[in-house]
């Protein structure tokens, strides 16, 4: 492939002549417009394109420890912009399921993502949407694991390319945040490492210089590549022919440095607010003293009740309505949690003359909570109504 490319150099340098030639410079044209004064900013948004290779085959920059011994032919693994995650296996072991993990630095850090069935010939190909929330950004620290060994990571091997962004080293916070970060501001960029080459384009701030190392997945010395340097308008490059063997299998980041810290890194960045996650509770009301299943409960009272409800919305907000209770009398509503081992006081409802009664408790549960359990309806300290079903046929 290198030589086919090699063939092609003259050509695209005579087509660059030729553009030149063209009025490609515009050196009059977008005069007094301010381009390159423009403020430097990210852009936002960054995606990773990774191979996923074996971890027992890694050996750049260091060999990685805990791994496994599954079989692979080849694999895919990406993540956009918009947070969603793509993965394929082929030739991975059968009918088994591994873990995909998020990684920060040395796994100092794990954040669970997904998990990847095969098929019976080892195959799996799967797409999941809005993994990652609007501002989650990570390192290219992505790994397969099963039975408590890491199998496949992303990674790079001969013609299977990495191809990352470079994102901000301050902007990165999934699964943590990471140490030594600098202040520079970026407005994008990226590196590519193909058949043992690197390429590296970088627009930000003007007039810098860079220096770019390899930071292996399982920690160690950072390997020196280069040193990129920005022009004027804060574009700048850098290529590297054969830093490795094309047969060598490696797995890390390419971080960006200056002034002694790390400036910008190769990750992802998701642009895209994730779609809440609706988990109504609506359920209704038994009375304590009826529930025959799994086994009757102790302690209920006796009220009356026709039919009662309660709803917890997306909001936070607890709705309760009693039809047929007692009438005129004060009701006491909690949250009991899964175990039973907690009951939170929630709210009071009274009912009518003719027992009826509403009850609605704004913000009651914050924002992010996620529960399970049940409500409980005491009167006078007694437990009378519980949430839970009743088959009628």
């Amino acid at each position: 492939m290198k030589r086919i490319l090699g063939a092609l150099v003259a050509l695209v340098a005579l087509v660059a002549t030729v553009e030149a030639h063209d009025g490609g410079g515009n050196d009059g044209g977008d005069r007094g417009r301010g381009h390159d004064r423009d403020e430097v900013r990210f852009l936002g948004g960054a995606d990773v394109k990774a191979p996923l290779v074996r971890c027992a085959d890694v050996t750049f920059s260091a060999p990685l420890a805990g791994c496994g011994d599954d079989p692979l032919k080849r694999g895919r693994i990406e993540v956009n912009r918009n947070g969603d995650v793509a993965a394929s296996l082929v030739g991975a072991a059968p009918d088994v399921t591994y873990d995909l993990i998020l990684g920060s630095t040395n796994a100092s850090a794990q954040l669970p993502i997904a998990v990847l069935a095969t098929d019976a010939f080892g195959n799996a190909t799967v797409r999941w949407a809005a993994v990652f929330d609007q501002g989650q950004a990570g390192i290219v620290a992505l790994t397969l694991s099963r039975n408590g060994s890491t199998q496949f990571v992303a990674g790079f091997r001969g013609e299977a390319e990495l191809e990352a962004s470079l994102v901000p080293c301050a902007a990165i916070n999934t699964p943590a945040t990471l140490p030594g970060c600098g202040a520079d501001t970026l407005k994008n960029g990226k590196a590519e490492i193909d058949e043992g080459d690197l390429k590296v384009e970088l627009n930000a701030e003007a007039n810098q210089t860079y220096g770019v190392v390899f930071r292996g997945l399982g920690g160690g010395d950072d390997v020196a590549l280069g040193t990129l340097s920005t022009d004027k308008k804060g574009k700048g490059s850098l290529k590297v022919r054969d830093f490795v063997d094309e047969s060598v299998v490696g797995a890390g980041n390419v971080v960006l440095q200056r002034d002694g810290l790390d400036q910008f890194i190769t990750g992802f960045q998701s642009l895209r607010k994730r779609p809440a996650q609706v988990a109504r509770f609506q359920v209704g009301l038994l009375r304590c003293a009826d529930v025959n299943t799994l086994a009757p409960l102790a302690g209920c009272g006796f009220d009356q009740l026709n039919k009662g409800e309660v709803i917890i919305d997306d909001k936070g907000d607890v709705n309760v309505n009693l039809m047929g209770a007692v009438a005129r009398s004060t009701y006491e509503i909690f949250f009991v949690g899964f175990d039973a081992t907690v009951e939170v006081p929630v709210g009071t409802l009274t009912t009518n003359p003719a027992g009826n009664g509403h009850a609605i408790v704004r913000d009651f549960f914050p924002v992010g909570a996620r529960g399970v359990g049940q409500v409980i309806i005491k009167r006078d300290g007694i437990d009378q109504y519980v949430t839970g079903f009743s088959v009628a046929r």
